[in-house]
């Protein structure tokens, strides 16, 4: 008798305060939102009632307060289908948003229960790309009958699920969109169940002209262990005569050392053509890495990269990088001496990464991808029902 006396206390304290507790889970804080002033952005009040494709991104964090790999990537296919408004409409469930329009993307608070009802209902697809409300889409789709898709971008993604990947319970309504071929080699999935997207990189949009401005650093892009902010400080102390930058990135720890002359480091930006304008050389020393967009960016004003050899880095990058091993600081310190005194080879590999950002041109691709979405994921869609009142309260917590 006692125990269930205190599971009943258990679940009348998650009803009343979880969206509370789950509210203070979500990355977007005060802090963040002062930082970037959502007052410009127009108000929504309303939902269509149209025709239109709805797709509904359910994740912990967006653009433009986390402006990392995934939420780039998700916003850049976001812009891709707005630009046909007749036929696209998307939203943005994210702890803590502001119900306000960014780019023409409708965002809202993910505990906004009512809101978020009445965008479930005229949604066509559920998407996220971070595990963490994984489950809680899944359950979406199973009642509510709408597909979901997958949008994983990392190692621990797949290292966690790839054994239990296909669910029975949502059978035919479940896809994934992965961001490279070795990703989706790892996983055993039917091929029209997926769509292998390299993260769109417009190389016109990340055109920086050389003419006009100085390009010093040598820039790391996140600051944090696996992205190699310890090697970053390691580099500068080894080569004092080099200029180094560090971007600071939107999660994880970020490493930085005070008092290195030749290292400076420049705050989170969803400029980072900003950053690229002053960049002479771009390195990603990466412990894992499964694609590599900083590197298509860098190189879309031919930036020389030089890169660790992740299987994602090798495939994004091709012959273009210069690869060097995360554990091998020599390596990095002659190869940046090199591009530094040698002239001609510093214009080699600058070509080089001209030529592959032209050749990641992403407009095809973003065509195939809203053909698939429209043709094979959207028919699956069977009918279903809206979640209770306390599943409502229970998904997000």
């Amino acid at each position: 008798m006692n125990s269930w006396v205190y599971i009943l206390m258990l679940i009348i304290i998650l009803l009343v305060f979880g969206d509370a507790v789950a509210a203070q889970q979500g990355r977007l804080t005060p802090e963040k939102l002062e930082k970037k002033p959502f007052q410009t952005w127009p108000i929504w009040q309303t939902i269509d009632t149209d025709e239109r494709l709805r797709i509904l991104w359910i994740d912990q964090t967006y653009v433009p307060y986390v402006n990392a790999g995934s939420e780039v990537c998700s916003h850049q296919l976001n812009k891709f289908l707005l630009s046909k408004p007749y036929k696209w409409e998307v939203y943005v469930a994210s702890p803590n948003m502001p119900k306000r329009v960014y780019d023409n993307v409708r965002c809202f608070d993910l505990h906004d229960h009512a809101t978020f009802v009445d965008v479930l209902q005229r949604t066509h697809m559920i998407h996220g790309h971070q595990r963490t409300y994984r489950k809680s889409m899944i359950a979406l789709s199973r009642t509510t009958g709408i597909p979901f898709v997958s949008w994983p971008h990392t190692e621990q993604y797949v290292r966690q699920y790839k054994d239990s990947w296909n669910l029975p319970s949502i059978n035919g309504r479940q896809f994934t969109v992965f961001n490279s071929k070795q990703m989706k080699e790892q996983v055993r999935i039917e091929d029209d169940t997926s769509f292998v997207l390299f993260p769109p990189v417009n190389y016109r949009e990340y055109m920086v002209n050389k003419e006009e401005h100085e390009r010093k650093y040598v820039t790391l892009s996140n600051v944090n262990d696996n992205k190699g902010g310890k090697l970053l400080i390691a580099l500068a102390k080894a080569c004092p005569d080099i200029q180094f930058q560090g971007v600071t990135g939107g999660y994880y720890e970020q490493i930085k050392e005070k008092g290195i002359p030749n290292l400076r480091y420049l705050p989170h930006t969803d400029t980072i053509k900003e950053v690229y304008a002053t960049t002479w050389v771009q390195i990603m020393p990466s412990k894992e890495e499964t694609w590599g967009r900083t590197a298509v960016e860098a190189m879309s004003s031919g930036i020389p990269v030089v890169v660790s050899p992740t299987a994602g880095l090798r495939e994004c990058c091709g012959e273009a990088a210069i690869y060097c091993d995360r554990s091998d600081l020599q390596a990095w310190i002659t190869t940046l001496k090199k591009l530094s005194e040698d002239k001609e080879f510093y214009n080699k590999r600058s070509a080089a990464a001209l030529e592959r950002a032209r050749g990641l041109d992403p407009l095809p691709e973003l065509d195939r991808c809203e053909d698939w979405l429209s043709k094979t994921v959207v028919p699956t869609k069977v009918s279903g029902r809206m979640p209770t009142w306390l599943e409502k309260n229970m998904l997000f917590l």
